[in-house]
């Protein structure tokens, strides 16, 4: 029963994906990416990981839906979607993602063999690596966000 809710939230999630790349409406497609963000936390509900997807629901779903609204309603969406759709971006986009996702895929086969892992992890076998063996990379990484942070407000700051 848990492989059929894995299958049905996946499915879920990229149908939803699909939906809020495709979608004219840029609101719509934003609560698309919501509900995929919510679908792909439930996958890893059934998959046993617990702990990352409640990260996956609050970290995506909360912060990063409401980051792409705010940044949509700063843009001037009455010129949106005027210009044509160039078919030779739109067709090479679509076969590196085709490209990509088969990728993912048959590496995925090849590495768990066809079968779903019973767990992925829980909280305390992805804190401990985290914080003892790659510490060092962690801290880089937050220092990097933090002065990404800052720039990002110095370049967004409007002078008076």
């Amino acid at each position: 029963m848990r492989e059929v809710f894995f299958y049905l939230f996946a499915f879920l999630s990229v149908v939803f994906a699909v939906v809020s790349v495709t979608h004219r409406n840029v609101i719509k497609g934003g609560l698309s990416l919501l509900a995929s963000f919510v679908a792909l936390g439930a996958v890893y509900f059934t998959a046993g990981a617990e702990f990352i997807g409640i990260v996956q629901v609050i970290v995506y779903g909360g912060a990063i839906v409401v980051l792409y609204l705010f940044t949509l309603m700063t843009m001037d969406l009455k010129n949106f979607g005027k210009e044509p759709l160039r078919t030779i971006s739109l067709a090479a986009g679509g076969a590196i993602s085709l490209f990509l996702l088969f990728s993912i895929l048959y590496a995925g086969y090849r590495f768990y063999g066809g079968s779903i892992p019973a767990t992925v992890s829980g909280a305390k076998e992805l804190a401990l690596p985290l914080f003892y063996r790659f510490l060092l990379p962690f801290e880089v990484v937050s220092v990097l966000l933090l002065v990404a942070t800052v720039g990002a407000v110095a370049v967004g700051r409007r002078e008076e």
